[in-house]
């Protein structure tokens, strides 16, 4: 035995501990043999560990030692090589770029805010942004940060990373990296999206390791090695190989079984390595994320609702009116739930009176802070000071009014009901793209009006993707004759026009029904503007002629549902509801079901799981990048077929 401990310890001359070793299957193994008298302590002190090191591994030390008994610690735990060290990101580890890979409904203004630099600074950057930025197109981001640790830096997720690789790249929490970027989840970690990052941010950590233990065991009679394996499920070569010394077992002697064990330590993040960060993470990232992002828990759901109701003014004005009329909607959609909730419901409702000073006063108030979500207003000075408040204590904000708001491109909490422009453009693009890859576009231009934002979005994009395409001046009343000329036999036409005023539509509705009458041999269909929703009634048997899609945030139909809310209101609040576009009243219902339909399944309302169709309005909510707030991503198709049919649908579903 003891040539062999010299053998061993000759070829350990390097290991920190002065102490012979073992090498026991693929790992290697320092001991120590007790001496007559010797005590922990002092045994701890000699070999230059500490009692707690020595109890960890061998747990019968923990009552104490005894003579000639061996004590055992890992080379992989007290070698310096082996300890991951402390580190911290320099400035001249950051990248100064970040790649950004567009999305579909992203704008030049809206990229360059999300980033916090300015559309000169982003220009500059990529000069092919002047004809506006496109899905798909990988733009250059100048890194702010990257010559200041302590600010924000950008990351670009790359194929192979994972989020505890670049929590330990950047030297920074998994905590951190979620408050950062709301859209990251246990699910969604996606490559070429771009996270926010704090570099050097730390806390300590329970790590898990599993360990040898060895356990002290005074050989019975009959014992042999293969039994004593046997009974404590150990290899037999591995017993062996700890108790070298004896080649068979005999009575009353002490011999050392390995005994798998899980340990756990505190450690600091930054000695973690990426796997310890995984091994800690990888089975809590959702409890790890709720905590993060939902501070406010308790067992009910409260909804907070601030609007000027203006209530105690005898003149009010026509947006309280709709504010009134919305909030008896959401009435009724709570009515209609009923005993459904699993918790207490708090609905807690404000008049601001559109007053930025009652606004103030009614943030102030603790009760508020208790909110799940808050619906705020369209008015401009009590909307953002709101939506800051939301940002500030961590409530959601539901904007369901104001429609130029960008407030959700940086605050994570700002929930946009109503689909941004740029994004629904893109909507429409895709549909053209999908739906109506093989027609030909043709452009009906009014030389007298305005063209629609969205007239010139699709004449760019069918550009860049080589759409066949065709412009008519409309000027005087388009007849079929004079448009017949301009179809090729066999082919198939959609008919854009440039503004969706009623004017124009009847300068070009009849030539269009009448050239589909004479060319039966190609297909013509409409595209009609949000505007057109207004007119389906006037004009329905116009729209089922020509075959028309019409695009829109929201439609009220014209059915059986319409009919039973309208005498359910009007039995509850003894009025009928306005006949307004859109129709505030479903618009409350439509809110009040969307919200109820998620925390009845508890879930959190803007997830994928939320997503609602109302009577009027569908909700399908998606955030506009990792760190920004949720758009509604809906767009209500409404197709008028020359079956005579009206169909609803979502954009999405198309």
């Amino acid at each position: 035995m003891t040539l062999a401990i010299l053998v061993v310890f000759a070829c350990s001359a390097f290991a920190k501990l002065n102490l012979p070793v073992k090498q026991l299957g693929n790992d290697k193994y320092y001991y120590y043999e007790v001496k007559k008298n010797e005590q922990l302590g002092d045994i701890a002190t000699k070999i230059g560990v500490s009692k707690e090191d020595i109890i960890k591994f061998n747990p019968s030390a923990r009552n104490g030692v005894a003579k000639k008994q061996l004590l055992f610690l890992p080379v992989s735990e007290f070698d310096n090589a082996a300890k991951p060290a402390s580190q911290r990101v320099n400035a001249s580890a950051l990248n100064n770029t970040v790649t950004h890979v567009v999305k579909n409904g992203e704008s030049v203004y809206g990229i360059a805010k999300a980033y916090n630099i300015t559309e000169s600074e982003l220009l500059l950057a990529n000069p092919s942004l002047s004809g506006g930025a496109k899905a798909g197109d990988e733009l250059v981001i100048p890194n702010k940060a990257a010559s200041n640790v302590g600010g924000i830096h950008y990351h670009t997720i790359q194929s192979g990373e994972t989020l505890y690789g670049v929590a330990k790249r950047y030297n920074t929490t998994i905590e951190r990296i979620m408050e950062l970027n709301p859209g990251i989840s246990n699910n969604n970690f996606r490559v070429n999206d771009v996270l926010r990052i704090e570099p050097n941010i730390t806390q300590d950590i329970i790590v898990k390791k599993d360990i040898k233990q060895f356990i002290p065991y005074v050989v019975a009679a009959g014992d042999t090695y293969e039994s004593v394996a046997k009974a404590n499920n150990v290899n037999v070569r591995t017993l062996k190989e700890i108790n070298s010394g004896m080649s068979k077992l005999k009575k009353g002697k002490t011999i050392y079984i390995p005994r798998n064990s899980v340990y756990k330590q505190v450690i600091n993040t930054s000695q973690a390595t990426a796997q310890q960060l995984e091994d800690t993470y990888k089975d809590k990232l959702d409890e790890v994320y709720s905590d993060v992002h939902s501070p406010n828990k308790n067992n009910s759901i409260d909804i907070s609702i601030i609007l000027p109701f203006q209530l105690d003014m005898k003149n009010r004005s026509r947006n309280a009116d709709d504010y009134i009329e919305f909030y008896n909607g959401f009435l009724m959609g709570l009515d209609s739930i009923g005993s459904k909730f699993t918790k207490p419901l708090n609905l807690n409702v404000y008049d601001t009176k559109n007053s930025g000073t009652v606004t103030d006063s009614i943030l102030q108030l603790d009760a508020l802070r208790a909110s799940d979500i808050i619906i705020a207003p369209s008015e401009g000075q009590q909307l953002e000071k709101i939506m800051r408040y939301g940002k500030d204590n961590n409530i959601d904000v539901l904007n369901c009014f104001a429609t130029q708001n960008d407030d959700y491109i940086n605050n994570q909490r700002a929930m946009q009901v109503n689909i941004p422009s740029s994004y629904m453009n893109a909507e429409v693009n895709q549909l053209l793209d999908n739906k109506f890859k093989d027609f030909v576009l043709v452009y009906l231009y009014d030389p007298q009006e305005q063209s629609k934002d969205i007239y010139d979005e699709i004449k760019s994009h069918a550009e860049a993707t080589k759409h066949q395409s065709k412009t008519l001046t409309i000027i005087s009343d388009l007849t079929g004759k004079s448009l017949s000329r301009y179809l090729e036999p066999g082919s198939n036409y959609l008919f854009i026009p440039s503004n969706g005023k009623e004017s124009f539509f009847n300068k070009f509705a009849t030539g269009i029904k009448e050239a589909k009458e004479m060319r039966v041999d190609c297909e013509l269909v409409l595209l009609g503007h949000p505007e057109y929703t207004m007119y389906i009634k006037k004009h329905k048997d116009e729209f089922m002629n020509i075959d028309t899609y019409i695009y829109s945030r929201f439609y009220k139909p014209d059915n059986a549902d319409v009919d039973y809310f309208n005498k359910k209101y009007t039995k509850m609040f003894n009025s009928t509801p306005s006949n307004s576009t859109p129709n505030m009243s479903i618009f409350g219902f439509d809110t009040s079901m969307f919200l109820a339909n998620a925390f009845i399944n508890n879930v959190e309302p803007g997830s994928k799981k939320s997503t609602f169709n109302g009577i009027q309005t569908n909700f399908n909510f998606e955030r506009a990048n990792n760190w920004a707030g949720y758009i509604n991503r809906s767009v209500r198709i409404i197709h008028l077929t020359p079956q005579r049919e009206l169909k609803i649908s979502d954009l999405n579903d198309e």
